[in-house]
């Protein structure tokens, strides 16, 4: 008798840091309305994942859901995938931190769900094939793939009616491919289309299957189709079709399936991702987008410190360590979600308020690794290593209070300020004009040059500073860090050397910066010259201004959503030009730009005879 079975799954997801009206919309016009309609179909069995993130929220504010998930599961109605529970991108994260992942998800699922999850969804979709090696050490029996896949790897169309092997070192999974037409169907075809194409795929012999598995908000909460889907009933008409059709389609889950019919073969997969992810390889968004890399690489720093205190053979502190880890761990995990690298304006990258959340939590997973390593003592120190992993060093100065990130190899700019007391990046920008968004770029300006021309990038740069490389030196005292950096350029041709040094005091939120700059040359000669500071803070204080300043000793950037201010402080009298920053938007953006940061570039004219230099101190004050 021919016969397909349909294995049906929904993975629900919302970004760390996402709105809470987000949220409860999703679960008011899809998550919610969703399980109800199932809920009243029992004989029709399905799959169902669910993000940590959104399991937290469950939690908090409707425990309710998880009620009738529970209630779901112990009918046998559906099976709980698993996953990493913060969704990243596992292939981006490390080992240890995707077995943390999955266990922390598995036991979740455990103790709130009352099942032992067998399956997995893979964040994105982004497969590699060194994957099967640790979801087997994760006690993972199966995942789902695109069905692309599987066609990358050879298989015909035709072959594509169950499961297969892959392998890594030996470790086995066995993995799905999701069908391509029936993610066209549903939901946004008539249920008929749907059984006419499920039919149709039968065989004789062993029952072929067929695999939807896709976003659960796209049951009411995208595409506007709330209406369509429950006050219409097309997915009440669809379940009716199911079972009136049961002698042709039976609905079953991943695991009873697995129970019942052996895999097809054998197969490797080629390394895969969803092709809106990236063009090529999906890990050159890192290199398309620097900004992600920063992010990426921060996070596998202090993953990086958190493995280095897990492994010291510590005796001390029992139960109250581990509790401590396992805090430092969950703030890590969270700064881990997948929003790091996901391309699309929807929930993605370029969503400032989501990139500013994956920093809180990466500073609040560094913090808590400072006091547990620190004991509460004061510090001041410097660290030099290439942790862009770019093949240029970059250099850390921190104390208990601020980090500076700084790049010597990109114009000794700073591409990081985290203030600590509110877990904050201040420079958490997106490229402004093919230039990276830092802090404390050096530019020489051509005469002509005025605030619109710089605010719309059209400026042109008369130096070979900004962007180029420094030349640097680390220096340490008891109290104090700084970094030293200089460089030997031209400026219209002729030769000017530039020294900033870059200075921070244990237990001071203050940034202390040096200038000097030298004429080289053997003619008198005007220079103009600014240092260009971005701050992802401040957008209702100067919405819709650009505005310049003659003259001032200081200018202040006010935050109202963090509650603390900027103060930018100059020994010499400046020329201040300020406008807002707008946000990035790909091409294929629907969205109007808006803003996402506070451009101050200070700026000074000055004249300088062969050999005398021109000397300025900028002070940077964080004030709650």
């Amino acid at each position: 008798m021919k016969k397909t079975i349909f294995l049906f799954a929904i993975h629900c997801h919302q970004p760390v840091g996402n709105f809470e009206h987000i949220l409860e919309q999703a679960y008011q016009k899809s998550y919610l309305p969703f399980i109800n309609v199932m809920a009243k179909h029992p004989r029709i069995r399905f799959t169902v994942h669910y993000s940590g993130i959104l399991y937290d929220w469950f939690l908090v504010k409707h425990p309710e859901f998880i009620d009738l998930l529970k209630k779901l599961v112990k009918r046998g109605q559906i099976e709980v995938l698993t996953g990493g529970y913060y969704e990243p991108i596992l292939p981006f994260i490390p080992d240890v931190d995707k077995l943390g992942q999955i266990e922390m998800s598995n036991q979740f699922i455990r103790d709130k769900l009352g099942a032992v999850p067998a399956g997995l969804w893979l964040t994105e979709g982004v497969w590699e094939p060194s994957l099967p090696k640790v979801l087997s050490e994760a006690e993972i029996e199966y995942t789902l793939l695109d069905e692309h896949y599987f066609l990358a790897a050879g298989l015909s169309q035709d072959k594509l009616n169950g499961c297969y092997l892959t392998e890594d070192q030996g470790k086995m999974l066995k993995v799905f491919p999701i069908d391509g037409k029936l993610l066209e169907l549903i939901p946004f075809k008539t249920p008929e289309e749907t059984i006419k194409y499920l039919k149709s795929l039968a065989k004789e012999g062993n029952p072929s299957i067929a695999v939807f598995a896709d976003d659960g908000e796209k049951f009411g909460f995208r595409q506007d189709n709330h209406h369509w889907i429950y006050e219409e009933g097309y997915l009440e008409r669809l379940l009716t079709s199911l079972e009136e059709n049961n002698k042709d389609i039976q609905t079953m889950t991943f695991s009873r399936y697995l129970e019942e019919y052996s895999a097809l073969g054998q197969i490797y997969l080629p390394t895969a991702s969803y092709p809106r992810m990236a063009a090529g390889f999906f890990r050159n968004f890192l290199v398309e987008f620097p900004e992600a890399n920063n992010m990426h690489k921060k996070m596998l720093h202090v993953s990086n410190k958190l493995e280095t205190l897990r492994s010291a053979k510590i005796f001390i502190g029992g139960g109250e360590r581990d509790k401590q880890v396992g805090e430092i761990a969950q703030e890590l995990f969270q700064g881990q979600c997948s929003c790091i690298c996901w391309p699309e304006f929807v929930g993605g990258f370029f969503h400032q308020h989501l990139r500013g959340a994956i920093y809180e939590h990466l500073i609040k997973a560094e913090v808590g690794l400072e006091k547990f390593n620190r004991q509460g003592k004061e510090f001041a120190e410097v660290t030099v290593s290439d942790l862009n992993k770019d093949g240029q060093d970059e250099v850390i100065i921190s104390n208990s209070i601020l980090n500076l990130y700084c790049a010597p190899a990109n114009g000794g700019a700073i591409y990081e300020i985290d203030y600590k007391p509110k877990a904050v990046n201040l420079i958490n920008n997106l490229t402004r004009n093919s230039k990276p968004g830092y802090c404390f770029v050096d530019n020489f300006l051509a005469q002509g040059t005025n605030l619109d021309k710089f605010s719309s990038g059209e400026f042109k740069e008369s130096g070979d500073f900004a962007g180029e490389p420094y030349f640097f030196m680390p220096k340490r005292s008891h109290h104090e860090v700084s970094l030293v950096l200089s460089r030997e350029g031209m400026v219209a041709g002729l030769p000017l050397k530039v020294e900033k040094q870059i200075s921070l005091v244990a237990k001071q939120s203050i940034i202390h910066l040096n200038y000097k700059i030298t004429n080289l040359g053997k003619e008198q000669d005007e220079f103009w010259f600014g240092t260009e500071a971005i701050f992802s803070v401040g957008q209702k204080d100067l919405s819709g201004i650009v505005s310049g300043e003659n003259k001032v000793k200081n200018i202040r950037v006010v935050d109202e959503m963090s509650i603390f201010d900027i103060l930018l402080e100059f020994e010499e009298p400046t020329t201040v030009w300020r406008f807002p920053l707008e946000k990035f938007l790909p091409a294929n953006s629907q969205e109007k730009a808006s803003l996402q940061g506070t451009v101050i570039f200070p700026n000074w004219k000055f004249v300088l005879a062969p050999g005398e230099s021109w000397e300025n101190k900028i002070i940077l004050r964080i004030e709650e």
